[in-house]
């Protein structure tokens, strides 16, 4: 398969020359975005010179605060209709973390600085998480907690080295089964950055795509696999059909590859 090069632009850009504005919500909050005039007329005339390519990347950062706009995002499916009114919510940032997470990012006082977690090599700031206990916690006290608290298993996934991708995974997946919340899953999905040198890139973004699936299921105001499966096909030059195949072929082995995460 012949790989086209694709480059997601970085938060809250405006690229009207593409056709598209582009936000990936970091994975520890979802924020509200506001948009100028003059970003809204880059919109515009960015739709206008797509013409008739209908699946332009489209994402909600400089735009949201407009109904029209979210409207348009709706239409091109990412984002669900039943969260329109939530994104255009003024208290949207913190509501959004409290129905999410498990343990929801807190405002700080204007000017506070990062309360770095200095147990280990996390580079989480304490105070945004509200000094949730449980991110001081050992990790083997954490493991043994992890299996009947939702709160433990996602502090698990935020302080395991990230290269540890599987046991991640699995301690997202499992924050996610407790609590009956998309949170967890939904910032391992936007923490786990594919490697585009490695001879497995397509299939580790097949993976990706699952997991954000996957924690979609649970509810959540974004589709991140809307995005991810149209990246997909621009890279990787696939049709469709060509992505659903590959698709189907991965899952056949997604399992051995990430090991058991039932």
């Amino acid at each position: 398969m012949k790989r086209k090069m694709f480059v997601l632009v970085p938060i809250i850009a405006v690229v009207a020359t593409l056709g598209y504005v582009s936000l990936q919500p970091g994975p520890d909050t979802i924020a509200p975005p506001s948009a100028t005039a003059e970003q809204n007329d880059q919109l515009d005339s960015a739709s206008r010179d797509a013409g008739a390519v209908s699946d332009e990347l489209i994402e909600p950062a400089s735009v949201i605060g407009i109904a029209e706009n979210v409207d348009r995002l709706i239409q091109r499916g990412f984002i669900p209709e039943e969260y329109r009114d939530l994104w255009l919510d003024p208290d949207y940032e913190r509501i959004a973390e409290q129905r999410f997470n498990v343990i929801p990012k807190v405002a700080t006082e204007d000017g506070e600085a990062c309360v770095p977690l200095e147990l280990d090599e996390s580079e989480l700031c304490w105070n945004e998480y509200g000094y949730h206990p449980y991110l001081t916690y050992d990790l083997d006290t954490l493991r043994q907690l992890a299996s009947t608290e939702a709160a433990a298993a996602e502090a698990l996934s935020f302080r395991l080295p990230r290269d540890n991708v599987s046991e991640r995974l699995h301690f997202s997946l499992q924050a996610s089964r407790l609590s009956g919340k998309s949170g967890p899953i939904m910032r391992f999905a936007y923490t786990f950055v594919p490697d585009e040198s490695s001879p497995h890139y397509l299939d580790q973004m097949l993976d990706r795509y699952a997991i954000a699936l996957a924690g979609e299921a649970l509810g959540y105001p974004y589709r991140l696999s809307r995005e991810l499966e149209l990246q997909i096909q621009r890279e990787f030059d696939l049709s469709r059909e060509d992505f659903r195949e590959a698709l189907r072929g991965r899952r056949v082995t997604l399992r051995d590859a990430w090991g058991d995460q039932s």
